[in-house]
């Protein structure tokens, strides 16, 4: 109980590039839209949006006994989303750590050059 619990998860589309970057965009855009009407959905739920800029967004969903911490990543120059949800009971045995949002996000970013020869920001 209350221990931090984390999925990890790469979304890539093949083919061409123009049109799976226009996807990947796409995808972190709905989720942010799914994030805002959490609470409509589920009212017990108290969504937060902590970073929503094109193609980054962070979140915190906070469910009855149960906290979710989300970062979504695209990177249209090489199709590609990248996912990190981390959730815990509350109240966690650790508790979350002061970090700046674009420093996860940054650091889930970087793997991706070495991946994806050429895609470098």
């Amino acid at each position: 109980m209350g221990q931090w619990q984390l999925s990890a998860q790469i979304i890539h589309w093949r083919g061409e590039t123009w049109r799976g970057g226009q996807l990947a965009m796409e995808a972190v855009s709905a989720s942010a839209a799914a994030i805002r009407a959490c609470q409509l959905v589920a009212p017990d739920s108290s969504p937060s949006l902590t970073t929503d800029e094109p193609g980054r967004l962070a979140g915190v969903i906070a469910f009855g006994d149960r906290v979710l911490r989300q970062y979504l990543l695209a990177d249209p120059n090489n199709s590609t989303v990248v996912e990190l949800a981390l959730w815990s009971t509350t109240p966690p045995q650790v508790p979350w750590p002061s970090v700046d949002d674009s420093q996860v996000l940054d650091a889930m970013a970087a793997p991706l050059c070495d991946a994806y020869l050429g895609s470098c920001r």
